[in-house]
């Protein structure tokens, strides 16, 4: 019996996304809960299991964009009790002893493919061979950045694929970074060739210049298709952009006392919760603590209404090799420092290792970003529809400062709130980053509620 592969409904906001690679290979006999293929969204990115045991029969190639309920694939139930079949490789690239890679005709689709042998005495030839274009996104980026040949790294994932870990662990051995030449493998011996006629340079300086040949510089231009989450991003700067009246207000603060306060609490904190203090969590706080005075700020324009919450979730902006993301942090402001910075660390690791799920995104009503990690003095963040406010924190910098008439040296920190100024007037914008500077530089505020 054949049953069909579909893409699965992942979210009522999403209509579709890019089937980035299959797991098995084409003609592969995979067992029910196999993973089959990576389906990027705008939002998140999951692997698709197979419902029930078969031999896979591919009808989109990965890279193609796809929408929820499109048929992809086919299983033939039929073929679920073959264990000795071997699946059959995808189409790959082989390379031969000479200096340009030969590539196989692609076979038709739902047609087994034998076994490719590598030429004799190349190193991997008990290894699958690998073509980059088949190859993960950040796993390909690796190879590439790191010029390695993709065919003599072992792959650990489902059929052989190669993993992001086994890339790693290939890095790690000595020489990773240099393709390895085939056993046996000479550079070919050319004849010197006979020496050009003798011609008299004229004589000079300019002349002498001249007859050296400068090096041709690389002028080659590289094309990589968007990923579907790059892609959202663009489509989100460019609205919030041409949607709000954006705006940003600076002011600086003197990180002496949180600082002070974290050197002095910092191990008794981790022994007790588990969890190392950072100042997100002040910045959290001080953030909610602002929000509660300024309510506007964590509010939003529906049409011709101005929605306010009554809760305050926070989303804390990270950093992944596919892009920013932004985890929200549920009811901010009825967690502990140490519920705070658990709860980072838990969507940080989530984010990175790209399992976060739609509840994890949605919603957000003000936003935390800190560029300052990346070493940046000062910016200008920019809104995250459809909230009306969002932090931006930068690097600590010791510099000179002015304090009670004396020249003193301080950790300083820019701040910025950027705020759409159709909701948000200027004098609340600058009240409320005020606040923040104000409950991070003297944090028992936080405690006092004063």
């Amino acid at each position: 019996m054949r049953v069909q592969v579909k893409v699965p409904e992942v979210g009522e906001s999403i209509t579709g996304g890019t089937l980035v690679e299959w797991h098995a290979a084409d003609g592969a006999v995979v067992a029910a809960g196999d993973a089959l293929f990576e389906l990027e969204t705008d939002k998140v990115t999951l692997t698709v299991q197979a419902e029930s045991g078969g031999r896979l029969a591919i009808a989109v190639p990965a890279g193609s964009k796809v929408t929820i309920g499109d048929v992809v694939g086919s299983l033939e139930t039929d073929a679920a009790g073959i264990a000795t079949a071997t699946p059959a490789p995808a189409a790959t690239e082989v390379v031969g002893p000479g200096p340009e890679a030969v590539s196989p005709k692609p076979e038709p689709a739902l047609r087994e493919v034998p076994p490719i042998s590598p030429p004799a005495g190349f190193p991997q030839a008990a290894v699958r061979l690998t073509r980059l274009d088949d190859l993960r996104p950040s796993v390909r980026r690796l190879v590439e950045e790191h010029a390695l040949d993709a065919a003599t790294v072992p792959g650990t994932g489902p059929g052989g694929h190669l993993t992001k870990e086994d890339v790693l662990a290939r890095l790690a051995q000595p020489g990773a970074s240099l393709p390895e030449p085939p056993v046996g493998f000479e550079a070919p011996h050319h004849a010197p060739s006979a020496p050009p006629a003798l011609v008299t340079p004229p004589i000079g300086p300019e002349a002498a210049a001249a007859s050296h040949t400068a090096p041709v510089a690389d002028r080659s231009v590289t094309r990589t298709t968007m990923s579907t989450l790059r892609q959202r991003i663009a489509e989100r700067l460019v609205q919030a952009q041409s949607t709000a009246a954006m705006l940003t207000t600076f002011n600086e603060l003197d990180m002496s006392g949180v600082m002070a306060l974290r050197d002095a609490l910092k191990d008794d904190f981790e022994k007790k919760h588990g969890v190392k203090l950072g100042f997100m969590s002040f910045f959290v706080k001080a953030a909610v603590d602002a929000l509660k005075r300024f309510p506007l700020v964590n509010s939003r324009i529906e049409g011709d209404e101005i929605v306010q919450p009554s809760y305050y979730d926070v989303g804390v902006a990270v950093s992944t090799d596919a892009g920013l993301v932004v985890p929200v942090l549920r009811d901010a402001d009825r967690k502990s420092f140490a519920d705070i910075e658990k709860e980072i660390g838990v969507l940080a690791r989530k984010a990175r290792d790209r399992k976060l799920t739609l509840a994890d995104l949605s919603g957000g009503t003000f936003s935390i970003t800190n560029g300052g990690i990346y070493g940046s003095l000062m910016s200008t963040p920019i809104l995250n529809p459809p909230q009306s406010g969002i932090l931006g924190m930068h690097g600590i910098k010791r510099r000179p400062i002015a304090v009670d008439d004396d020249i003193v040296i301080r950790p300083m920190m820019y701040v910025a709130l950027s705020y759409d100024h159709r909701l948000v007037d200027g004098r609340d914008a600058v009240s409320f980053l005020k606040r923040i500077v104000e409950c991070v530089e003297r944090p028992e505020r936080l405690l006092l509620d004063a």
